[in-house]
């Protein structure tokens, strides 16, 4: 662990503070620390690049902010195959591995005394006639909702060419087991080990007595598109960012992704204990 890609959210860590604090402590693990150019002049002793640049050298990446500072850096990493350490500076922080102040956890990763998660993560391709078009990639989840104003739609779901039914509801969530703990939980789903390679289909305040949850192999392939008689249109968000609208006769397919999100967790952290800190009342 040489070369360390610090990445902050300076709308969480105001000034810096807890960024400066992290860079000095990695200087004394004679780390060599690299941030995106948009923070030079904001730390020290840093060298400077664009976010592919730092990240296609970094040995690991220190993200400090919420879960979706840790999602909007979860995919150019896994591209690179960089492991994360993410900081919380937010609320829950489930992908997080420390909390604001508590740096200890930089001895275990110096001394070796960690272990990496390797994560499933979500490809979502949109098929508009017949023609595979804007793809994407998420750790947490893909979504399809209404367009606009907050209104029910009709999800049509297939897993495997097989048809499991129309969902009248909000929404659609297909969650991997790491995101089972984020919407798709608010929603209502089971909440799945990370180190599963699953995914997890729940409707979102579906109109039906009959809609559950459901949890499928990471193998298999769900195709979502939108059903009559309710709006023909419905948007795809993927780890809450909004990719594509879709009409009537375009479908989503969405697989397990060939690129993995590395998470670096110190061994005496277990996912049961952050599951009880994190959750409870």
């Amino acid at each position: 662990m040489k070369d360390i890609a610090v990445i902050p959210n300076d709308t969480r860590d105001i000034d810096l503070a807890e960024t400066k604090k992290v860079v000095e402590i990695l200087h004394g693990y004679g780390a060599e620390v690299r941030m995106e150019q948009k923070f030079r002049g904001k730390a020290e002793n840093v060298r400077f690049g664009s976010m592919e640049q730092i990240l296609r050298t970094a040995d690991a990446a220190v993200v400090l902010g919420g879960d979706g500072t840790i999602l909007g850096v979860a995919a150019k990493a896994a591209v690179h195959g960089v492991p994360i350490l993410g900081i919380n500076l937010g609320n829950l922080g489930f992908l997080a591995q420390a909390e604001k102040g508590d740096y200890s956890v930089f001895k275990s990763l110096f001394d070796g005394d960690y272990s990496v998660t390797s994560c499933m993560m979500l490809d979502a391709v949109i098929v508009k006639q017949g023609v595979e078009g804007k793809r994407c990639l998420a750790l947490n989840d893909m979504v399809v909702t209404a367009c606009g104003s907050s209104r029910m739609i009709t999800v049509s779901a297939a897993v495997n060419g097989t048809n499991i039914g129309s969902y009248p509801a909000d929404g659609l969530i297909v969650a991997t087991a790491v995101g089972s703990t984020a919407y798709s939980l608010s929603a209502g789903g089971a909440v799945l080990h990370p180190d599963l390679d699953a995914m997890i289909i729940t409707p979102v305040c579906p109109h039906t007595l009959k809609a559950r949850s459901t949890v499928i192999p990471g193998d298999d392939e769900i195709w979502l598109s939108p059903a009559r008689p309710r709006r023909s249109e419905m948007m795809l968000l993927a780890d809450g960012k909004p990719v594509d609208v879709l009409k009537d006769g375009e479908f989503i397919k969405i697989t397990k992704a060939k690129y993995r999100t590395r998470l670096i967790k110190p061994r005496n952290r277990n996912f049961f204990d952050v599951l009880r800190e994190k959750l409870a009342d």
